[in-house]
């Protein structure tokens, strides 16, 4: 019986173990063996902190803003959640859950951060001009070359950089670019680099003169005086310079106002600002001198006639200033009578000499007036004067000393000539040819009936005696002779 109790025993004692033998072990291993983020051609691997249940992937180049399926490797036997063949959106935290085959779980939080910390454009706009820097990322550096940037180093930055990096100093803080001046790029995974922004600078040239100064006529150039000392212009010309445009040099890269271009009345000072690169300014105080001559009344001439010339700048106040008549082998000074001087609406100041011709005149039909000063020749006429020094008119006496209308006006001379110029009273000038003037063939006696009452001061009211100027002129302007119309 205590065998067969023994038995028993052992037989349940067998059984029990088999059954223990037979029951399955399951995995409690529930990690995350590795995590990569794809792009660009990349694989960027987490660091994985199995302690704390997180995971650090540092990217770059990556728009972690749109959805992108992970790379991850986790524990055998275990199952993770979300699956990782789900693209998930890794600008926010995400969460994966690992289930161990015995029911075990992991939680652990992915953190993607950016180790992107790049300056991508930089550049400086002093005085409204904008330079771009050169950016060196083997160096860190950021070269601008810029020019005039002495007149405002001062200067906030335009800087695109990283999208999640941050950057010191600020950059809407100003900075004297004149040195050096360092940016500080922090990623958003904390990696730092340090660029080093270097300006080289041309300085604005501060030259602001006018070099030279040209008026220009035809194929005749007028070159202006300049003196830098005192900042003036002096140019002489013989040609009308009411509305000109002048041909002006000036200094590299500067500027000049008011236009050349714009014509300009030159009989007036006019004032011409050059200004440098660097701003500063020279005013320069144009004065021209136009020397001109107009015509001669008349232009023919018995060598004993009184003529009158008109032009602008012909000053004989000037120390050693003359007007001769010239031709090609005679050279004569005129001798002045009277003058006038008048300045005209444009500012130019016009004058008229009443001149007569030396005793020792030659006859010449080409001769040609010329201003001259100190022996040079300012302006010579366009026009010719023919002068006739042989056989001229000559009146000796009249008649009467005082004539009334109605008289006869009879002048003795030699070689008279049938025409006749009356200047009469209120500045009336009347001409008599030879259909109103007869002359003996002798040419001694010149006859005129006076029946022209309006030459007379009675026919106004006047009772005074008025000195009247008769000259010889048929076409040539002779002597003068003076009697009263009353």
């Amino acid at each position: 019986m205590r065998i067969k109790i023994l038995l028993i025993t052992l037989t349940s004692l067998i059984l029990i173990n088999c059954s223990k033998d037979d029951t399955k072990i399951l995995s409690s291993e529930n990690e995350i063996m590795s995590f990569k983020i794809p792009g660009n051609g990349e694989e960027f691997e987490g660091v994985i902190d199995q302690s704390n249940k997180t995971i650090q992937v540092s990217i770059r180049n990556i728009d972690v803003s749109n959805p992108i399926a992970p790379i991850i490797e986790i524990s055998p036997k275990a199952t993770i959640s979300p699956s990782a063949s789900t693209a998930q959106i890794f600008d926010q935290n995400i969460q994966y859950t690992v289930l161990a085959e015995n029911g075990d779980k992991a939680v652990y939080n992915v953190i993607v951060n950016s180790s992107e910390n790049e300056i991508t454009s930089f550049s400086i706009a002093p005085d409204q001009t904008t330079f771009y820097g050169v950016i060196n990322e083997t160096d860190k550096t950021i070269t601008i070359e810029t020019i005039g940037l002495e007149m405002n180093s001062t200067l906030i930055p335009e800087i695109t950089y990283s999208q999640n990096a941050t950057i010191f100093p600020d950059p809407s803080t100003a900075q004297d670019f004149s040195q050096n001046v360092e940016y500080t790029l922090t990623a958003q995974n904390g990696e730092e680099v340090v660029y080093t922004v270097i300006t080289h600078n041309t300085p604005l040239t501060n030259d602001k003169r006018i070099l030279s100064f040209q008026f220009k006529f035809g194929s005749k150039i007028y070159d202006g005086i300049i003196d830098h000392t005192n900042l003036t212009v002096f140019i002489e010309t013989d040609q009308f310079i009411y509305n000109i445009k002048p041909i002006i040099t000036i200094s590299e890269n500067a500027s000049i106002s008011p236009n050349p271009n714009e014509p300009q009345n030159f009989y007036r000072e006019v004032a011409y600002t050059v200004t440098a690169e660097d701003n500063t300014t020279n005013t320069y105080t144009v004065t021209a001198k136009a020397y001109e001559m107009h015509d001669v009344i008349p232009s023919k001439f018995y060598s004993n006639g009184v003529g009158v010339l008109r032009g602008n700048g012909l000053d004989l106040t000037v120390p050693n200033s003359t007007l001769v008549l010239e031709n090609s082998t005679n050279s004569f000074p005129l001798e002045i009578i009277q003058s006038y001087i008048t300045t005209q609406p444009f500012g130019n100041v016009e004058t008229r000499y009443s001149f007569t011709f030396p005793e020792d005149i030659i006859t010449a039909t080409d001769y040609r007036i010329k201003y001259k000063i100190n022996g040079e020749t300012k302006v010579t006429s366009t026009f010719l004067v023919d002068v006739l020094a042989e056989d001229i008119p000559v009146i000796h006496s009249s008649n009467q000393t005082t004539y009334s209308f109605g008289d006869t006006l009879i002048l003795y001379g030699e070689n008279l000539v049938p025409g006749l110029l009356i200047y009469a009273i209120r500045g009336t000038v009347y001409r008599f040819d030879d259909s109103y003037v007869t002359v003996n063939p002798e040419g001694t006696e010149l006859t005129l009936p006076l029946n022209n009452n309006r030459m007379f001061p009675r026919f106004y009211g006047i009772a005074d005696d008025y000195p009247t100027q008769l000259t010889i002129d048929n076409g040539r302007r002779g002597g003068s002779y003076t009697v009263y119309f009353d």
